[in-house]
């Protein structure tokens, strides 16, 4: 089955036409007016002229009900069970429904909470008429609960699974089945963990921003089974599972903003052109000082961790066609989230956080472990060293040991690494090493890119390591390091 890649740019900018701070409105790149606030209290003109709802206001995932009293433990219950999602195409008024699955009937599921430390003890129930697993991407769990079908049993229909471990590092993780991984995660099992570090500085607000793509006005076939924007088309984009949504912020404020991509394909860019814009940690790991980018790029699987420090101006986030194959694309952008800002404060200072830079560890003249990543878009066959998984080559790593991996990208499309149950340093890309250490679990693979990687096998078992463009992985872009005691 051909599966065509699209991606996504985000563009993070002042919201054009008549948007402004006190009423909120704005022509969006569609032609419809913006809503009056973010509020949603009044409606606007669709695309057609016609009179639609009010647009829909911003909402964290909820946090999932934490069941044990002692404070140093959380223990949380997920159900996986089928759901109707709705997605509203504001400002068009236009609703599609899909057949789709969800944690707990939300779309995200429920945001996990845990700080450093704590023992975490996760009940999954297994509501589907299909077998599933719950994989923690970004958190180095014992093997016995990555999720992975070979690890432990798929939890059965009808069936549950005790997870437990302890959280070791705080970060933005999330989780996902790594069963029929396409199609599960496809159709909306999903959620995010995050793992606090107490000695953090205070902040006024946090968002949690989870992006993904539907299939809406995109003609898939009705045997496909999926609800994502594919083959050569792209979905429409929500945060939250909201089209477009309004959020009100103050002048003045520092936002902590924890974004995680888990579209199967989608690329998301984002740029801080007009509002303070610090990234404090990528993936599961806080960087050593924040840095302020130009721009940042998300691939799936990818989460960010930064803070926006809100000045007067109101702005909105925009959505720029990106191409897997090659970088920026034609098409007109379109909003994807309007940030309404009231007051004339000033943008707040950057207080609290390290100002000690960690300059990347050397990149020596030897690699331990090459992967050469291999495939083609249009036959789907996708490979790492010639192999389809599972007819996989395992190379095994004595427990404790340092190794240098060098992952070299020969294929027409970008590909993000993720590894399991390990963390990497990233040495270099094409031998230009990073301002500063970048430790990471998914790290993008540009089109004939050269990465190396510093990874300290730590951490017993066999951990898959694919690319996560999930149709990639299914086709057999995946493959086993052995950690060995």
């Amino acid at each position: 089955m051909s599966r065509a890649l699209w991606t996504l740019v985000l563009l993070l900018g002042c919201a054009g036409g008549d948007k402004g701070a006190d009423d909120g409105g704005g022509d969006g790149a569609d032609g419809a007016d913006g809503a009056d606030g973010a509020d949603g209290t009044e409606g606007g003109d669709g695309a057609d002229g016609g009179e639609v709802g009010p647009q829909p206001a911003f909402a964290n995932p909820p946090e999932a009900i934490d069941e044990d009293d002692d404070p140093d433990v959380v223990h949380y219950t997920l159900t996986a069970g089928t759901a109707v999602h709705d997605i509203v195409d504001w400002p068009h008024g236009e609703t599609a429904s899909f057949d789709g699955y969800a944690y707990n009937g939300g779309l995200p599921g429920p945001t996990l909470r845990a700080k450093v430390g704590d023992t975490v003890v996760v009940d999954i129930i297994n509501d589907l008429d299909t077998p599933t697993t719950v994989h923690w991407h970004g958190i180095a769990v014992p093997y016995a609960y990555d999720g992975v079908t070979w690890s432990d049993a798929p939890i059965a229909p009808g069936d549950h699974f005790r997870v437990e471990f302890v959280a070791t590092e705080a970060g933005v993780a999330w989780y996902h089945p790594h069963f029929d991984t396409e199609l599960q995660v496809d159709r909306g099992l999903y959620g995010v963990f995050i793992i606090e570090d107490p000695a953090d500085p205070p902040v006024d607000r946090e968002l949690i921003m989870v992006i993904d793509d539907w299939a809406v006005g995109v003609d898939l076939p009705e045997d496909a089974g999926h609800v994502h924007g594919a083959r050569g088309a792209e979905g429409l984009w929500t945060v939250n599972g909201l089209v477009r949504p309004a959020l009100a912020l103050s002048a003045g404020e520092t936002v902590r903003v924890r974004a995680v991509l888990t579209s199967n394909e989608g690329y998301v860019k984002l740029d801080a052109a007009d509002v303070a814009f610090d990234m404090i940690g990528r993936d599961t790991v806080s960087l050593p000082v924040p840095e302020v980018p130009d721009s940042e790029v998300m691939a799936p699987g990818d989460r960010l961790d930064m803070l926006w420090r809100v000045g007067s101006d109101s702005f909105t986030l925009f959505d720029h066609p990106y191409s897997l194959h090659g970088g920026d694309s034609i098409g007109d952008p379109a909003p994807l989230m309007d940030v309404v800002v009231t007051g004339d404060a000033g943008v707040p200072a950057l207080s609290g956080w390290p100002t000690t830079a960690v300059l990347p560890s050397d990149d020596p003249p030897y690699t331990d472990l090459h992967y050469t990543f291999q495939g083609d878009p249009n036959s789907d066959v996708w490979r790492i060293n010639g192999e389809r998984f599972p007819d996989v080559t395992v190379p095994q790593l004595a427990l404790g040991t340092e190794v240098i991996v060098q992952v070299r990208n020969v294929s027409a499309t970008e590909h993000p690494f993720h590894v399991h149950g390990l963390h990497f340093e990233v040495l270099s890309i094409d031998g230009v090493p990073p301002a500063q250490r970048t430790i990471e679990d998914n790290a993008n693979i540009g089109i004939y890119e050269t990465v190396r990687l510093k990874v300290v096998a730590d951490n017993p078992g066999f951990w898959m390591t694919h690319c996560h463009i999930l149709p990639h992985a299914d086709g057999g872009m995946m493959t086993v390091i052995e950690v060995a005691e």
